[in-house]
């Protein structure tokens, strides 16, 4: 699949994120993510984009340069070169998972050879009549493109997820990558 546009827009009264992806073959794809689901997956692709952008960067750094900042000026140039500004395309383009959304129940994310990111997609809702799934690869923009839009679309939510420095190694590994939830205030 060829991804053409990414749209990530929080949704209120469905209280979710909306993933939306054109192809270059005119087909949109459209996915829920929860909550639960982001707090789960954005750690794994922050781990992997920071892998990915290592194993590309240890050769580049031949002058001394640290590889921190050589992972985060490849952040940079790839959010430089992204289109932030053309309207996602609303034009009704054939919606091979159907009209309603796809909800994640079940992400595998996988690092591919040269930089990029395989994610599969699942949905597996009891009482369903089929399981329904699409797969997508990531090249490293279009990666650091879609966290971009992820961070975008979690600061709208108010969800109390509170992100961290994408390339500030963490201690415990991925979970560092983001901080937990603010704690719950009640009201008596």
């Amino acid at each position: 699949m060829n991804i053409h546009q990414l749209q990530v827009s929080y949704q209120l009264e469905h209280d979710r994120l909306l993933v939306r992806l054109n192809t270059h073959s005119g087909e949109e794809l459209r996915l829920w993510l929860t909550r639960r689901m982001v707090m789960n997956l954005f750690p794994h692709m922050i781990a992997v984009s920071r892998a990915l952008d290592a194993g590309t960067a240890q050769g580049a750094s031949h002058d001394g340069a640290d590889s921190k900042a050589l992972q985060q000026f490849r952040k940079q140039e790839s959010l430089q070169q992204a289109d932030f500004t053309t309207p996602f395309s609303e034009q009704g383009g054939v919606l091979p998972l159907g009209n309603e959304p796809l909800l994640a129940t079940t992400v595998h994310v996988t690092p591919r050879e040269g930089g990029a990111l395989h994610l599969a997609f699942e949905e597996n809702l009891a009482g369903a009549s089929a399981n329904r799934r699409f797969e997508v690869m990531l090249a490293a923009q279009l990666l650091h493109g879609f966290m971009h839009l992820l961070e975008s679309a979690l600061k709208q939510s108010d969800w109390g997820i509170t992100l961290l420095d994408n390339n500030a190694p963490g201690e415990n590994g991925p979970v560092d990558a983001m901080a937990t939830a603010v704690p719950p205030k009640y009201l008596n």
